[in-house]
């Protein structure tokens, strides 16, 4: 039977959520319904690979409903979570309302990893991180992963396959019909051959590790693409240098933009050591960059930095290390030809043989206000906000939440006022008096009016072998969402 003409319905799935609209009785006159931006009603996030060892190391994950936007009210809602490979079995979450934040999920999950789910106005503001640490070993070091929704493709900026360096590919599919997806990676030498890579075929709710080795074998400087030929997948790259005796840091290396002439790289943190960015051209033309540092007190090209080089598939590294002896800062990549993906690796000078590094990624501007969700005050270890503008002043309103289970009112918000072509750091330790243990969550607000800002947080903490360091790429989670356009089709039915 033919369905009526009058009658159209559209359910739009995206890489941020689910959004569900409907347009009745649109009239055969009508015959297109106009995109539209509609509230997000349904978002997860996927922590791909938790991972618990006795007293040696431990995951944890940080789960968040940021407040609603001003202008916005509403109730109800769920959040709930589950391990990647078994679905039908809920884990609790708290969380019942917009502005509340849990920690300590995920404890007990061990080689596998966690789906969380929400629905209605708690969609809106979900933000998942996790964080592993590890005391001793060859993982010893901070890594902590900003956990994103399934997607259709994914790129990432960092690692390596070079003696004693072991980079390795999580992949998830949580969904209830299978995926298959093709593997590319780019190294310093040039492209690999990319047929081991192909027609990875993943079955629902399963999870698979793939060593970089198997498809890049002793490469360095690497750039991944993760590319679905059906359904979406959950991905995550770690990357590990050293031994068990040696151990020379860990970390996720968080997912960048896609490729584009112009990339954004914030999070550079204040500090000698390695500071090194790392660009990626994915095309099959050779194409000239010019890299752009943004400090706390200007906005300029470094000397040999306005046309470098990038041979088609192929990555090259800039250092960045002067720049960062002074000021913290973000790097902005424009590419006069082909789109070109960056990243950047950052290792502190620290003393004795063991260390720890970071990666940062090229980001989008925060859409809206971005949740941190586990934030540990207890110095030495430092969480540091690091924001940039880099085209016009913005202004910035850090507001801590409590983090539930935890007692007494949070402290009163911070206003960081960011000039055009500067970048500015916040201590979130500063919130407190010196001396104060806490754990809260923060949520960062661009005002009216500001330009662009660009945020990651740096953490650094104390091990028994010297510091832990990790660094988080902000985003802002999708508050609204564009609705296709509709076309009414007179033939449909017949």
């Amino acid at each position: 039977m033919r369905p009526p003409l009058g009658t159209l319905c559209v359910v739009a799935v995206l890489a941020t959520g689910t959004v569900v609209g409907s347009m009745v009785d649109a009239g055969p006159s009508a015959g297109r319904a106009k995109a539209e931006p509609v509230e997000v009603v349904g978002s997860s996030a996927v922590c791909p690979d938790l991972r618990q060892t006795k007293d040696r190391l431990a995951t944890r994950v940080s789960v968040g409903a940021a407040p609603l936007p001003a202008g916005r009210t509403g109730s109800g809602g769920s959040l709930t979570s589950s391990r990647v490979t078994t679905p039908g079995s809920p884990l609790p979450v708290p969380i019942t309302e917009a502005g509340q934040v849990a920690v300590g999920l995920g404890t007990t999950t061990d080689k596998d990893g966690l789906v969380v789910t929400a629905e209605g106005v708690l969609a809106a503001g979900l933000e998942v991180e996790q964080v592993t640490r590890g005391e001793s070993g060859r993982d010893r070091g901070l890594a902590g992963l900003r956990c994103e929704a399934p997607k259709p493709e994914a790129w990432f900026a960092g690692g390596s396959t070079a003696v004693s360096h072991t980079s390795l590919l999580v992949l998830a599919n949580v969904d209830d019909t299978p995926s298959t997806v093709d593997v590319t990676v780019f190294t310093q030498k040039g492209p690999v051959d990319n047929r081991p890579g192909q027609g990875i075929t993943l079955r629902p709710h399963t999870r698979q590790v793939i060593n970089l080795d198997t498809l890049a074998p002793d490469r360095e400087w690497l750039a991944v693409h993760v590319l679905a030929r059906r359904g979406r997948v959950a991905a995550g790259v770690r990357h590990t240098t050293g031994d068990a005796t040696n151990p020379q840091g860990v970390d996720w290396v968080p997912q960048t933009a896609p490729p584009a002439t112009r990339v954004v790289v914030p999070g550079f943190p204040l500090g000698t050591g390695t500071r090194v960015l790392r660009i990626t051209n994915p095309s099959g033309d050779d194409t000239t960059v010019a890299v752009q540092v943004t400090t706390n007190d200007g906005q300029f090209v470094p000397t040999g930095l306005d046309a470098v080089e990038v041979p088609a598939q192929t990555t090259v590294e800039v250092r960045l290390e002067d720049q960062a002896k002074s000021s913290a800062l973000a790097a902005t990549v424009t590419s006069v030809g082909a789109p070109v993906i960056a990243g950047a690796y950052i290792k502190d000078l620290q003393e004795g043989s063991v260390r720890d590094y970071a990666y940062t990624a090229g980001a989008l501007p925060l859409s809206g206000p971005a949740l941190v969700t586990d934030v540990v005050i207890d110095r030495p270890t430092e969480s540091t906000l690091i924001l940039s503008a880099p085209e016009s002043g913005a202004t910035v309103v850090v507001t801590p939440i409590r983090v539930l289970g935890q007692s007494g009112a949070p402290p009163a918000p911070k206003t960081v006022r960011i000039a055009g072509g500067r970048t500015a750091t916040l201590r979130l330790s500063t919130f407190y008096p010196p001396g104060t243990t806490a754990q809260l969550a923060v949520e960062l607000r661009p005002q009216p009016g500001s330009g662009p800002v660009y945020a990651a947080r740096y953490l650094r903490a104390r091990g028994a072998h010297g510091p832990l360091t990790t660094l988080l790429v902000l985003q802002g989670p999708a508050q609204l969402v564009t609705r296709p356009d509709v076309v009414e089709d007179p033939q449909a039915g017949r």
